[in-house]
Order: C-alpha cells, then sequence, then structure tokens
C-alpha cells in the first residue's frame, strides 16, 4: 500500500474518533447525571483517584424501567432512610433514594481497579424525577449474618482466610498524603448505630480525633472530653478502609465469599477502623471475636474501648 494512502486512512480514523468522542463524551456526562462530587472534582485532586479504571464506565446507560422498579424483588431498606435496595432481574439490582449517597459509586469503581475483591459491577448511576439511582451487578450468596449458625468450622476458617486476604489488599493501596476522608477527596464518614457522622476531610490523624472530639463537646462531662483525647494516638497508618464490614455485608456460598456490599462508608482511615467498626455489629461471642482477630491478622482493642465509649457519649451524654 502506498504511504501516502495509509496515513490517509489513518487520518480519516483518528477525525472521525475524534468527532464521536466530541458527541458521546457530552452525553454521556450528562446522562451520568449526578455522579459523585468526588469524580466532578478529579482535577482538584488528581492524585487520588487518577488511577481510577475508565473501562468500568464502558457499560453505562442502562435505567430501570417503572414497570421492573414496581414488579421487583425488595433486597433491604434502610430503617432511618427512603433507601432500598430492589433486584430487578436475575442479573440486576437497583439501589436507589432520594438522597442517595453517590460515593459508593466512586467507591466501588476504585475498589475493582485495585483489588480482587468481588463487588458488584456498576452499570449505570443517574438522577431521575428527584431520586437518584445506582444500577449494579447482582452477586449471588447468602448474608454470613444469617449463614453462620450453620457453616461448619471448615467453611468458617476458608472464609475467615478469604477475608483476611482481601483485608490484606484493602490494607495495601498506597494511600494518599495527608488525607483522611473518601477515596474522591469528599468528607470521611463515621457510621453509629444513630446514624452516619461526615466531616473532613482531614490532613493528618490528629486532625481528625479532634473533629470526633467535637462530638462530644455538648453533652459531654469535660473529664470525659479530655481523657479521651489524652488516650487517641496520632500515628496509625492510614489504609482504605470499609467502614462497615459487619457480617451483614459479607456474601457467602459454598464455604467462600460470593460479594462485599455497600461500600459508602468506605475510604482513607486510621488502621484500626475496620477492626473497631466489625466489632460493632458482631454478636459479641468468643466465636465472632476469634475470627475478627485471624481475619485482621491483629487487633486493636484499646481504639475499639475508646470507640465503643464514644458511641455511648454520643447517644446519651455522660456516663
Amino acid at each position: 500500500m502506498p504511504r501516502e494512502s495509509f496515513v490517509g486512512q489513518w487520518f480519516c480514523l483518528g477525525f472521525a474518533a475524534g468527532v464521536a468522542a466530541l458527541f458521546l463524551v457530552p452525553h454521556l456526562t450528562i446522562h451520568l447525571g449526578i455522579l459523585s462530587a468526588g469524580f466532578n472534582n478529579v482535577k482538584a485532586r488528581s492524585g487520588i483517584v487518577q488511577h481510577l479504571d475508565s473501562r468500568e464506565w464502558t457499560q453505562r446507560g442502562r435505567e430501570a424501567t417503572d414497570d421492573q422498579l414496581s414488579q421487583a424483588e425488595p433486597l433491604s431498606a434502610s430503617k432511618y432512610s427512603k433507601k432500598k435496595v430492589l433486584k430487578i432481574d436475575s442479573k440486576t439490582v437497583v439501589k436507589l433514594a432520594p438522597d442517595l449517597d453517590m460515593t459508593e459509586v466512586d467507591n466501588l469503581v476504585f475498589i475493582r481497579s485495585r483489588t480482587t475483591i468481588p463487588v458488584p459491577k456498576i452499570l449505570n448511576a443517574y438522577e431521575k424525577d428527584g431520586c437518584q439511582y445506582v444500577v449494579m451487578e447482582f452477586l449471588e450468596g447468602e448474608k454470613l449474618e444469617s449463614a453462620w449458625p450453620k457453616l461448619s468450622v471448615e467453611d468458617r476458617e476458608s472464609i475467615c482466610s478469604e477475608l483476611h486476604e482481601y483485608l490484606g489488599q484493602m490494607r495495601n493501596i498506597p494511600a494518599p498524603k495527608a488525607l483522611i476522608g473518601s477515596v474522591s477527596g469528599g468528607p470521611a464518614v463515621d457510621r453509629r448505630s444513630l446514624g452516619a457522622l461526615k466531616g473532613g476531610p482531614f490532613a493528618c490523624e490528629e486532625e481528625f480525633n479532634k473533629w470526633q472530639l467535637e462530638q462530644l463537646r455538648d453533652n459531654t462531662p469535660l473529664l470525659n472530653q479530655d481523657m479521651y483525647a489524652a488516650m487517641h494516638r496520632t500515628d496509625h497508618k492510614i489504609v482504605f478502609s470499609h467502614g462497615d464490614l459487619g457480617f451483614h455485608n459479607i456474601m457467602i456460598r459454598d464455604g467462600h465469599i460470593t460479594a462485599i456490599l455497600d461500600w459508602e462508608y468506605a475510604g482513607w482511615y486510621p488502621e484500626h477502623w475496620d477492626f473497631c467498626k466489625s466489632l460493632q455489629f458482631l454478636a459479641g461471642t468468643d466465636e465472632h471475636y476469634q475470627f475478627g482477630k485471624k481475619a485482621f491478622g491483629k487487633t486493636y482493642l484499646g481504639e475499639f474501648h475508646m470507640d465503643t465509649w464514644f458511641t455511648r457519649e454520643v447517644k446519651h451524654g455522660g456516663w
């Protein structure tokens, strides 16, 4: 083939691709609607989310129809908000709410790009008629919470070993410098029994601890506040954390983890964060505690004691 003809063909292909990009990229941006603030701020915080795999977004476009939503199988509903999770077919679920936190979209894309942890693939995220929707892949399994009493010792050990591996992958992701907060550079979220507290992001653990202490100012004796401040360390490693890693968010089948769900509270936090949050939602038996010890590979009992005390103080206002 003559060189001029070859170059000409490549020029035509390049021109066509450019024209397609002019039309398709704006359309994609409009269709995605209210993607979380983290992606809107990628340029400002490129060091945080620059490694997200853009291929995750290539299958976006599907919206749940009114008929699908009305006939869907309810999988869960929040006691504290209007958030619902509906199964609209054998392979697809929709999470929806008027105030849905789209940070989970960022987190799922991030964790899929950096680990082998089984998490749902995002298929779409959009806003319609004042409600926000996330369409994602349905992953089979039973909640570890309900399956636990029926599991053999061998199955429990297998699941614990897999969770240990997944936690190791998460905790070994290089953390951005000077950030405690969401993966996209947004605020930190502290999930507790009464709801979720938001603040930051924070430049260091000391600032993060001070923010937590501020939640006690109005209803906690000064002595208790000073004790809390004095006992808090500021030298923990900052790692990627799930933020709500209880048995209710781990799906299993045949002695293996099939999915880890609900990543809306995930982000960069002190290394004890997931250990403390996990123990909050366990039944408190020796079996559960031993499972947690093996899964994390170490314990943070002092931090857990302080975290439990903090929850009680926020809830009741003093001893």
